[in-house]
């Protein structure tokens, strides 16, 4: 049980879960720009760019970014 202790570990798991986040953001922007939702694919893109490791923004202000930004989509009604 001692690799749950194991901080690069964790880190490593965050950065290719910010990978895989990114992505699939990068992804539903696409879609939503074919279907000619363009404020929508911008709300998605500004999204991987705060959640994609290559930002330089700190991982636990990315946090409450994230969080904020979230809450934000669901009051405007982006995620349904």
């Amino acid at each position: 049980m001692r690799y749950l202790y194991d901080v690069k570990l964790w880190d490593k798991i965050e950065t290719v879960v910010e990978v895989l986040i990114f992505i699939s953001l990068m992804i539903a922007g696409v879609i939503k720009l074919v279907h000619n939702d363009f404020l929508q694919a911008l709300f998605y893109v500004i999204l991987a760019w705060v959640i994609s490791p290559w930002s330089g923004i700190d991982r636990v202000k990315k946090r409450y970014v994230l969080v904020t930004v979230y809450f934000l989509g669901l009051f405007v009604g982006y995620f349904h």
